[in-house]
């Protein structure tokens, strides 16, 4: 019988969606607070799931706080972003949504809009909460992307949208592979990796409807090859 990927979370406040949507792609999940050594949470993964959440301080990336911040836990941060820097170095296959995004930005070296509303005042709304599955606007997927596969395979590109931050400089190795229709970075990929992958928006809310699910799918099959290649 063929062993089913092992996949990290790192836990965020809002578990459920993101465990659902995992485990409708049949892998099997390990669940860690963001807290302490990064070793023993990723000894064995495939690969890493990173959350939403509050935002990362900006002093990570050289920037003075914002008064719309409204910051991690600085553990949160220090954990996460050494997570996206294992992920970066040793090419284990990463997720990261919304604010995960978000770190791994910052870990490359990038950073941050730190409040779209007061900074980039001719952006789309893009923290709609009427409920967690509004679309919020359309995707400009750049081709030959992973998330152009996924579209590919089905997934839709009206999107959801909670966040008031967003990508301005890209870090290192990393390109846009999605634009929302005013500009703004909606995913984040590193081309030379074999999967690291950041979308701006939720789409583990959609896990009883399914549409999203062929993203998930691509992550598990890239964290299948990884076990496959390293066993």
């Amino acid at each position: 019988m063929t062993r089913r990927p092992r996949i990290t979370y790192v836990r965020c406040s809002r578990d459920e969606d993101y465990l659902e949507s995992l485990h409708a792609v049949d892998v099997v999940v390990r669940a860690v607070e963001p807290l302490g050594d990064v070793g023993p949470a990723l000894h064995g993964a495939d690969g890493i799931v990173l959350a939403g959440g509050p935002d990362v301080d900006p002093a990570l990336y050289g920037e003075t706080m914002h008064p719309a911040c409204s910051l991690a836990a600085e553990a949160r941060d220090a954990f996460e972003i050494e997570v996206a820097h294992r992920c970066l170095r040793e090419g284990l296959p990463l997720l990261a949504i919304c604010r995960g995004m978000q770190v791994l930005n910052v870990a490359a070296g990038g950073s941050l809009i730190q409040d779209l509303p007061s900074q980039v005042p001719v952006a789309l709304p893009h923290a709609v909460t009427d409920t967690f599955t509004t679309v919020a606007h359309g995707l400009e997927i750049v081709s030959g992307t992973h998330l152009a596969r996924a579209v590919s395979a089905g997934m839709p590109t009206q999107v959801n949208s909670r966040h008031h931050q967003a990508a301005k400089v890209l870090g290192r190795g990393l390109s846009a592979s999605a634009h929302a229709p005013d500009g703004i970075v909606e995913a984040l990929e590193a081309p030379d990796l074999p999967f690291c992958l950041g979308v701006q928006w939720h789409p583990e809310n959609f896990w009883r409807s399914g549409e999203f699910l062929p993203l998930f799918r691509l992550f598990a099959a890239a964290c299948q090859h990884r076990f496959a290649v390293h066993m």
